[in-house]
């Protein structure tokens, strides 16, 4: 007999909730590694006790569950993230190319969006099912052999369960739609209304976006119904950052050129990917995301043979788009 606990069998089964507490079936596998921490603060007293070690059993604290997705972007499984780290609710348009919208407000709280995540390996009896799960800080991009973009996803949860089986007979998808470097372009233009105009051409070598939300963990004190567990997350400080590394060309040295400009020039970012792949006539797979920017630092680096520059924008939100961040994913996913 094989010792059981194969890390290969491994996986993540994922399902959107309608609150904080109402966990779900799974409906859908991601392709993503990572195990769900069940972190549960349990602190020694400090106190005297007569005694060199410890005698008084420890005291609980507030309980906290995390997780790291990691892997590649799939346009199906785009959708996920994006509702995860930017809001719920929100509903693809189009019969059978679906088209998600994903626009982040900055003068309201967006709807936080929920996950039920349960994550195991073959010994069922000692999976994990995480609720409330939400994503904290999401980092998408690609490097310069041009592969599928990267995922590195921070999800902190509201809940745990451990022992309890997964949702039988999901099969993961076996031939993604990748979101792939080499079909990126990206843009910058100097006024809101040329966003996704300009493009730079023989130029981009990799990009990578880092979005954190700085989530803020919200407890009451309700009796021991519901003790240390989470009601809800306050939207902290979002802090949007695009790093694009990039050859000497004459428009990238222009831009460098611009760092020390007073005051600051805004810049209009847009990363759209476009995929051969078809899904119905004429439409692709495609992923847009939209940010206005402005260019905080600008330093010297190489691949191989060759002097490369990076630039780092960090976004803000603009009266004019009326966002600072946006992302649209065409894809045939129906639903969350």
């Amino acid at each position: 007999m094989p010792i059981q606990g194969f890390t290969r069998f491994r996986e993540h089964q994922v399902g959107s909730q309608t609150s904080i507490s109402s966990n779900t079936a799974a409906t859908r596998t991601l392709p993503y590694r990572g195990p769900i921490k069940i972190e549960p603060n349990r602190e020694q007293p400090d106190i005297d006790e007569g005694s060199l070690d410890p005698i008084t059993a420890p005291f609980a604290g507030a309980k906290e569950v995390t997780a790291t997705w990691e892997g590649k972007e799939a346009y199906n499984d785009a959708p996920y993230l994006w509702a995860g780290l930017i809001k719920s609710g929100v509903s693809p348009t189009g019969a059978t190319a679906k088209s998600w919208t994903f626009t982040a407000a900055s003068l309201t709280a967006d709807p936080t969006q929920f996950f039920t995540d349960e994550w195991g390996d073959d010994v069922t009896t000692d999976w994990i099912n995480a609720g409330g799960g939400t994503i904290d800080k999401l980092e998408l991009g690609f490097d310069d052999d041009l592969g599928a973009w990267d995922v590195s996803a921070d999800l902190i949860y509201a809940n745990a369960i451990t022992g309890t089986g997964p949702t039988g007979n999901i099969v993961l998808d076996s031939a993604p739609t990748w979101v792939y470097g080499a079909d990126s372009e990206v843009y910058l233009d100097t006024v809101a209304a040329s966003i996704g105009t300009t493009r730079l051409v023989d130029a981009v070598h990799g990009a990578k976006l880092t979005v954190n939300n700085n989530l803020d963990q919200k407890r009451f004190a309700n009796g021991s119904n519901t003790r240390f567990q989470l009601a809800g997350y306050g939207r902290g400080a979002r802090e949007i950052e695009l790093e694009l590394r990039v050859a000497k060309t004459t428009a990238t040295i222009a831009e460098r050129a611009t760092i020390d400009d007073d005051p600051i020039p805004n810049r209009y970012l847009e990363l759209r990917t476009t995929s051969p792949a078809i899904i119905t006539g004429s439409t692709p797979y495609s992923q847009s995301i939209r940010l206005p920017a402005r260019l905080i630092t600008a330093e010297d680096d190489e691949i191989g043979g060759n002097s490369i520059i990076i630039l780092t924008y960090r976004g803000f939100y603009d009266a004019t788009l009326t966002y600072a961040l946006r992302a649209v994913v065409v894809n045939t996913l129906a639903s969350l």
